[in-house]
């Protein structure tokens, strides 16, 4: 009788140790596909809050001019604390109390810039532990830090 159960007790051992591996082994096949589609979530997160980004500088812009004259370029360099205004290389400050009100995130770091050619100059807009620049081709790349 004792050798009967010590028999099940092992057969259950060995029954439970093959569950245990084979959870393991999908375990390690899908840890590295789940990491990956996170990270590809939070780039894509990060593009479109640049590119958000970006239409709000735009508009800001084109509200400003709506009031007087904004010189080119015109520049807004963002930092933890909030943001600050460049036209003509220079800081300025609008007598209007204007904020950035952006669909997503903005940014806690980083510069939009509307070039005399009309062209826009992204560097190192940064989301989370993304930096999103802008390459001449006007293509927006966004890497971890």
């Amino acid at each position: 009788m004792k050798e009967e159960n010590a028999h099940r007790a092992t057969i259950r051992v060995v029954e439970y140790s093959a569950i245990m591996v084979f959870f393991l082994l999908i375990l390690i096949i899908l840890v590295p596909s789940i990491s990956k589609i996170v990270y590809n979530m939070a780039k894509q997160s990060s593009i479109t809050s640049t590119k958000g980004t970006i239409d709000t500088v735009k508009s800001f812009y084109t509200d400003m001019n709506l009031l007087n004259e904004v010189g080119l370029p015109f520049k807004v360099e963002f930092n933890e604390d909030g943001y600050t205004f460049y036209e003509l290389g220079k800081k300025v400050n609008y007598e209007r109390s204007l904020n950035i009100k952006n669909l997503g995130k903005l940014p806690t770091d980083g510069s939009v810039q509307i070039n005399v050619d009309g062209t826009v100059t992204v560097k190192n807009l940064t989301f989370g532990n993304f930096k999103c620049n802008q390459t001449n081709e006007q293509n927006l790349i966004c890497d971890n830090k």
